[in-house]
C-alpha cells in the first residue's frame, strides 16, 4: 500500500485534476523545464515503484504547481512508509514476534502511515490494543496543525484526502485515548472544520455542512469554544450576507479572552465585510474597529495553527472589500497598503488579497490599477484553483468596463480562466 501522504497519491491527484494523461503531463513537464521526461517515470512515481530523486524535485514542483519543500516532504513521507512496511509485523511466522512487540510495530505503522483510513487498518488498530500516550497525542496534535499550514498551498482535493486519513486515524484512536481524549477530540474537531473548508473549496456544500456540524459537536464535547468559532467562521462563506454576519457575530463570542486575538480579528473583519454587503455602514465600521484593535494584540504565528493564514495582508484585503462596498474614502490607501504588505508566494491568501484589491480599485474608479492587479489575480487564481477564486473571477468579470480596452482584454482572460 502506498503512503496516503506520499508523492504517488499527490502526483496522481494533481494530474487527475488537470485531466491530463501521463503522456500529456510528461510533455507539460518538458515545456516548463526544458528537460526530457519519460511518461514511464511518471507511472513509477505515481505508483511509488520508484521515488523521484532530488534531480527531479524542482521539475516536479514547477510542473505541478508545488513548492520544492512540498515535493521533498511527500517523497519523505513515501520513504517513511516504505520503512514502516518493511519493519512491520511479519506475516509468515507470527510466533517469532512477542505480543508487546507486535502491538508496538502495528500501532506505530497505523499512526505514521495512516492505515486507519482503511477498514482493515481500523481492525488492525483494535487488534493491536494501541493506547495513546503523551508522545503519540502530541504527534497527532502537531499533525493537525501541519494540515492547516499546508492548506495555504495544497490543492483542495489533495488536502481532502490527507484530512480524511488523519480524521480516520483520530477516530480509531479516540476510544483508547484515556487522559488525552480531550486533546484528540479538539484535534478531530479542528480537522473536521478544515475538511469542511476543503469540501467547500471543491464545491461540495452538503459535505461541507456535515463536517462543520461535526466540528461544532466535537468542540462542544471537548469544552473548546474556539473550535466552534472556527467552524462558524468557515461556514459563513457559504451563507447569504444577513445570515453570515449573524453567524460571525455569534462566533466571536467563542473566542473571548487572551490568546485568541487573531481569531477575533478575522471574525470581526468578516462580519464587517458581510455587514457592508447589506449596506449596514455603521455596523461594518464598528466591526472593522474591533478587527483592527484585536489585530494590534494578535500573534498569528503562536496562537492557533488555524489562524496562521491571517497575517496583515489578509486583514488589509478584508478592509478593502468592506471599504469598496461602502465607497469609503480610505479605499485607495488601504488597497495600496494591502499590496505593500503582500508577499511573493502564490498561496490562497494571495488570491483573496489580489481579488479584493482589484475589486477595490474598480470601485474607486482607478481602472488602470484594477487591470494591473487583476492580471496578477488571474494568474494566481489559475495556478491554484479554488471555489472562492472562481467566484471572485466571475465577480470581477462582471465589473470590468467594456469601454476600456485593457479592461476588455482582462475580461477575456478571466473568461478563459473560468471556462478552463
Amino acid at each position: 500500500m502506498m503512503s496516503p501522504d506520499g508523492i504517488g497519491h499527490l502526483l496522481r491527484a494533481l494530474r487527475d485534476g488537470t485531466g491530463r494523461t501521463r503522456h500529456e503531463q510528461a510533455r507539460h513537464l518538458e515545456q516548463v523545464s526544458g528537460r526530457f521526461v519519460d511518461p514511464e517515470n511518471l507511472k513509477r512515481w505515481e505508483t511509488e515503484k520508484r521515488l523521484p530523486v532530488p534531480f527531479w524535485h524542482e521539475v516536479i514542483a514547477r510542473g505541478y504547481g508545488l513548492t520544492v519543500d512540498e515535493v521533498r516532504r511527500a517523497v519523505a513521507a513515501s520513504r517513511r512508509h516504505r520503512t514502516l512496511v518493511s519493519t512491520s509485523v511479519p506475516l509468515d511466522d507470527p510466533e517469532e514476534v512477542s505480543p508487546v512487540e507486535r502491538r508496538g510495530f502495528l500501532g506505530a505503522s497505523i499512526v505514521a502511515a495512516g492505515m486507519a483510513a482503511e477498514p482493515w487498518g481500523r481492525l488492525a488498530a483494535a487488534v493491536a490494543g494501541l493506547h495513546v500516550d503523551s508522545a503519540l497525542a502530541d504527534q497527532l496534535v502537531d499533525a493537525t496543525a501541519e494540515l492547516f499550514v499546508s492548506e495555504h498551498h495544497v490543492p483542495a482535493r489533495v488536502l481532502a484526502q490527507r484530512l480524511g486519513t488523519h480524521l480516520e486515524t483520530l477516530t480509531a484512536l479516540l476510544p483508547r485515548s484515556g487522559p488525552h481524549r480531550r486533546a484528540l477530540t479538539v484535534a478531530a474537531g479542528e480537522t473536521a472544520a478544515l475538511a469542511g473548508w476543503a469540501a467547500y473549496d471543491v464545491g461540495d456544500l452538503e459535505t461541507a455542512r456535515n463536517y462543520y456540524k461535526t466540528a461544532v459537536l466535537a468542540g462542544r464535547e471537548a469544552g473548546r469554544p474556539p473550535v466552534v468559532a472556527l467552524s462558524l467562521g468557515y461556514a459563513s462563506y457559504a451563507l447569504p450576507s444577513n445570515s453570515a454576519r449573524d453567524m460571525l457575530a455569534s462566533a466571536q463570542q467563542h473566542v473571548r479572552g487572551p490568546g485568541y486575538a487573531t481569531a477575533r480579528s478575522w471574525l470581526a473583519a468578516r462580519e464587517a465585510e458581510e455587514s457592508a454587503a447589506v449596506d449596514d455602514r455603521e455596523g461594518a465600521v464598528r466591526a472593522l474597529d474591533r478587527a483592527t484593535t484585536a489585530f494590534d494584540y494578535a500573534n498569528p504565528n503562536v496562537e492557533q495553527a488555524w489562524m496562521r493564514f491571517y497575517q496583515r495582508p489578509r486583514l488589509d484585503s478584508l478592509m478593502v472589500s468592506t471599504y469598496a462596498r461602502l465607497r469609503h474614502r480610505d479605499l485607495a490607501a488601504t488597497a495600496q497598503a494591502a499590496l505593500d504588505h503582500l508577499g511573493d508566494d502564490d498561496s490562497k491568501v494571495r488570491i483573496a488579497v489580489l481579488a479584493d484589491v482589484a475589486t477595490g480599485y474598480l470601485v474607486s474608479g482607478d481602472v488602470d490599477q484594477a487591470v494591473d492587479v487583476g492580471r496578477r489575480f488571474v494568474q494566481a487564481a489559475t495556478a491554484t484553483p479554488t471555489t472562492m477564486g472562481h467566484e471572485r473571477l466571475a465577480a470581477l468579470a462582471g465589473m470590468l468596463p467594456a469601454q476600456h480596452s485593457a479592461a476588455r482584454d482582462l475580461a477575456a482572460s478571466v473568461q478563459a480562466a473560468l471556462t478552463a
